[in-house]
C-alpha cells in the first residue's frame, strides 16, 4: 500500500512495507532512486534497532542474546498507519513475539513523513515500553538519483559539507560489513567538496564520516539540481553507491555505525548506543530538501 502527500511544490510517496519512502518528485524529476536489483533493490529503507552489521549477525544486549541481518527487523517486520494527511503519514511498529525472537526488546517504533514546500521531514520516535533498558541505533538509508538530469553523468557530481572536512573515513569491509577502526582512508583534505566518481566504491564499501561536524550535505550537479540533506540529531554521516556503476547515491544520517574491531560484542557499549529507560522516548530527525 503506497500513501501519498503533497505541498505546493513537490510530493512524496512512502510506502506500508517496510514504512518507507519510495518516490520523491518536484518540476516533474524523480529525485529518489526507484531500485534496481542488478545493483541495489532497495530505495530508503530504515535500519533499526542496528545500523550496517553486527558480526556473525549476533550480539549479548544486557546478556540477551540477538539475531539480526543487516539493518535490523524494523524494516522487515509490519508497520501500521497510525495518521494521515495531505501532508503527512504517520507508521507505527510494535514489538511482537516475532521481533523479540531477533531482538528480546518491547519498543514502539512510530516514523513520521511531513512535506512542506521541497522538504521532506523524516521522524523516528522511539519509545521503550517494556520494564527493562532498551538499547538501539536508528539511521536512515535514502538513495537518490545520481544524474537527475539527461546528459549529466554520475561523475559531474558532488557532495558538499556545511564544514570543511579533515577527518579521514572509515570504510566497512566489503564482503563482512564490519568496520576496522585501526583502517582509515582519506576523502577530503581540508575541503568541503566530495567530488563523485564510481571508483570510489568498487573496491571499497560505504564513506563512514563518523562524529561528523557538518550537519549539512548537498549533492548537487552540474546544472545545479540536487538534494540537501540535514541531520542535527545523527552523529554520522554514510556515503554509499554499489558496485557495477549505478546511478545512484546514498547519503545515510545514522546515530551509530556498523560492528567495530574495538567493541567487545556487548550490544550496549557499541558506538552511538541510545538505552532507555522504561516509559522513555527519544526523537531522531533528518530533513530532505529537493533543489
Amino acid at each position: 500500500m503506497v500513501f501519498n502527500i503533497r505541498s505546493d511544490e513537490a510530493s512524496a510517496a512512502l510506502k506500508l512495507d517496510g514504512a518507507m519512502l519510495t518516490s520523491l518528485k518536484k518540476d516533474n524529476t524523480e529525485y529518489l532512486w526507484q531500485g534496481d536489483s542488478r545493483y541495489w533493490a532497495g530505495q530508503a529503507p530504515v535500519c533499526f534497532p542496528i545500523v550496517g552489521v553486527l558480526p556473525e549477525g549476533k550480539a549479548l544486549a544486557f546478556g540477551k542474546e540477538c539475531n539480526m541481518k543487516r539493518h535490523g527487523i524494523a524494516r522487515i517486520s509490519p508497520f501500521e498507519v497510525l495518521e494521515q494527511s495531505d501532508n503527512g503519514v504517520t507508521f507505527i511498529q510494535r514489538s511482537s513475539e516475532e521481533t523479540k525472537k531477533a531482538f528480546p526488546f518491547d519498543y514502539e517504533l512510530k516514523i513520521k513523513y511531513t512535506i512542506s514546500g521541497s522538504s521532506v521531514t523524516n521522524e523516528y520516535i522511539v519509545t521503550n515500553t517494556g520494564n527493562e533498558k532498551l538499547p538501539f541505533v536508528i539511521g536512515g538509508h535514502p538513495a537518490f538519483n545520481c544524474p537527475l538530469e539527461e546528459g549529466e553523468s554520475f561523475e559531474d557530481y558532488k557532495v558538499k559539507f556545511s564544514k570543511r572536512m579533515t577527518k579521514a573515513v572509515l570504510r566497512p569491509n566489503h564482503e563482512t560489513g564490519l568496520v576496522d577502526v585501526n583502517k582509515r582512508y582519506p576523502a577530503l583534505e581540508n575541503s568541503d567538496e566530495l567530488c563523485l566518481s564510481h571508483s570510489l566504491f568498487e573496491e571499497k564499501d560505504a564513506m563512514v564520516f563518523d562524529n561528523i561536524e557538518a550537519k549539512t550535505a548537498t549533492l548537487i550537479g552540474p546544472k545545479g539540481k540536487g538534494i540537501e540533506i540535514e541531520y542535527e540529531d545523527m552523529n554520522n554521516l554514510l556515503i554509499w553507491s554499489a558496485c557495477g556503476k549505478p546511478d545512484f547515491v546514498a547519503l545515510e544520517p545514522w546515530s551509530g555505525i556498523s560492528h567495530c574491531s574495538d567493541e567487545n560484542g556487548a550490544f550496549e557499549n557499541k558506538r552511538g548506543m541510545t538505552v532507555l529507560n522504561p516509559g522513555e522516548e527519544k526523537r531522531f530527525k533528518f530533513i530532505i530538501t529537493m533543489i
